[in-house]
């Protein structure tokens, strides 16, 4: 891909001399970039988070909207946005520095997940009371016919009964305002009537020196839509980068969206109004630049595609919808899949093989979720909410002398003590006497059969998940196996992952510290 767009460059140079601009210039250079692939948190020079532009921005978009602060992270897939997941909410960040048209702007950004707006850019005056956005609604259910919704004729059917009749919010629109000193920015026509989720769309703002704009909406070089129309070259304009619910929709739910780049480059490529042959020919070359620019940003987030998670699940709280971090999940299918959520509530499993895999999530303090399938098809994400648990005392008040319950990586515990196998009698030798019968949990640690498993497990080193073995590679009976599956959860010592057993030698050692002070 390198070798490619540096062949394409060499090419253009040559076939294209670069012309003379009226103004003097040679050649234009961006005056504003952020590869968020590269980035590995919010560069506080080019970006505020709620500054004072960001904050009008927000008033003038919603009526009475609920402002929230946006948390990007990073990774090589760029920028991730996933704040707004009630109704009416809405948050926004400005750039840093400024732009004076001429200009043009463009942004990459891919919606991930939606049930609102996961993606709204845009340029706004100092107090945001004109400028121009681009709306994502990416969710097809969020209109009242929930098919083809995006086309007003047909969306008047009240199918959707949270939504009035004749109400279609889905789709990629404009917004804007050209000097509204209070006020909701006026909507435009739509500019894509079916977008979806996992496209990178590119988002181009183009002001010339009077202040004619054009707005176009790409995936990749198809133009879904396009409009002009004057706004104005007072200036100075911000950039801004938003996400909000909206009201009303069907949910609330999550919005998430994947920033790739900003660019700004201090010439407008809109070519509505040109003042002579040279401002037109120099027009051309920048469309040139600005196509290089966005082949070799197309490279970077090929790049990143590739290393970029295969399928992520996230676990939430179902009540506050916040995130729960060190949950247990796992996903059978193609290839058995389990580790623990980190202080996201997610987990990323690397690349996977494609299939239907079932997943469930489990975190102390909530009842385990039923396992849902999901497709997996290269990538996937999932979202599993926990319900918590109801409090509750144990019959007493006295301590449990259950064993404490495993790790958040490990399988929900299935855990026995294995009886001893009588041995076969025959008419020549008499039998001898039977073993004992290997004693309950609550009845102490006599048997000498439960010892001798115990000294298998530690001897084959059979003492985390990630030393797990197979009963034969342990050496033990097939009635280990049948008493685990029979006897699910009446111990939590030896413990099961994905039909391999280990040993919990800590929680060993509580419940023998634990009869030694109940003695």
């Amino acid at each position: 891909m390198a070798l490619l767009f540096l062949l394409s460059a060499f090419a253009i140079s040559v076939a294209v001399p670069v012309p003379a601009r009226a103004d003097g210039q040679t050649s234009v250079a961006p005056v504003f970039v952020d590869n968020f692939t590269t980035d590995t948190s919010l560069n506080t020079a080019l970006w505020q988070i709620n500054g004072t532009v960001a904050q009008n921005f927000t008033q003038h978009n919603a009526i009475a909207p609920i402002n929230i602060t946006l948390a990007p992270t990073f990774s090589s897939a760029g920028m991730e946005i996933a704040q707004a997941t009630g109704s009416g909410e809405l948050g926004a960040m400005q750039s840093v520095p400024s732009f004076t048209p001429p200009f043009t702007v463009i942004a990459l950004a891919e919606g991930i997940e939606s049930n609102g707006h996961p993606i709204i850019f845009g340029i706004a005056n100092h107090n945001a009371t004109y400028g121009y956005q681009v709306t994502g609604n990416l969710n097809p259910n969020d209109c009242s016919a929930e098919k083809n919704c995006g086309d007003p004729s047909t969306c008047g059917i009240p199918a959707n009964s949270s939504i009035g009749a004749g109400q279609c919010y889905y789709g990629m629109y404009g917004r804007y305002d050209a000097g509204k000193v209070n006020g909701t920015w006026g909507k435009t026509a739509m500019l894509n009537y079916s977008p979806s989720i996992d496209v990178i769309y590119t988002i181009e703002i183009a002001l010339d020196a009077n202040g004619s704009g054009q707005v176009t909406v790409l995936n990749g070089t198809q133009v879904l839509g396009q409009q002009t129309g004057k706004l104005g070259s007072e200036g100075p304009y911000y950039l801004i980068v938003a996400q909000g619910e909206g009201s009303p929709v069907p949910g609330p739910g999550d919005n998430i969206a994947e920033w790739k780049s900003i660019t700004v480059t201090p010439t407008s490529a809109y070519a509505g109004s040109p003042s002579s042959g040279s401002a037109s020919s120099s027009d051309s070359w920048i469309i040139i630049v600005l196509v290089l620019v966005i082949v070799a940003i197309l490279a970077l987030v090929v790049l990143g595609r590739r290393r970029r998670r295969g399928f992520t699940v996230r676990v939430l709280d179902s009540g506050t919808l916040s995130a729960v971090p060190g949950a247990g999940v796992w996903a059978t299918g193609p290839e058995n899949l389990s580790g623990s959520t980190g202080s996201d509530g997610r987990i990323a499993f690397g690349s996977v093989k494609d299939g239907d895999y079932a997943v469930r999530a489990s975190a102390t303090g909530y009842n385990p979720s039923i396992p849902v399938t999901v497709a997996v098809q290269k990538t996937a994400d999932h979202t599993v909410r926990l319900d918590r648990l109801a409090p509750s005392t144990p019959a007493g008040g006295a301590p449990s002398l259950a064993f404490g319950t495993a790790g958040p990586t490990a399988e929900p515990p299935q855990v026995v003590a294995v009886p001893a196998v009588p041995p076969v009698s025959t008419a020549a030798v008499p039998p001898p006497a039977p073993a004992p019968a290997v004693p309950e949990e609550g009845e102490g640690w006599a048997g000498e059969r439960i010892r001798q498993i115990i000294q298998t497990f530690q001897a084959k080193g059979a003492i985390s998940p990630e030393t797990a073995l197979t009963a034969d590679e342990l050496g033990l009976s097939r009635m280990f196996v049948r008493v685990m599956k029979r006897r699910r959860g009446k111990t939590r010592i030896f413990i099961e992952v994905n039909g391999k057993y280990y040993l919990d030698e800590k929680t060993l050692n509580e419940a023998r510290e634990m009869r030694e002070l109940l003695k």
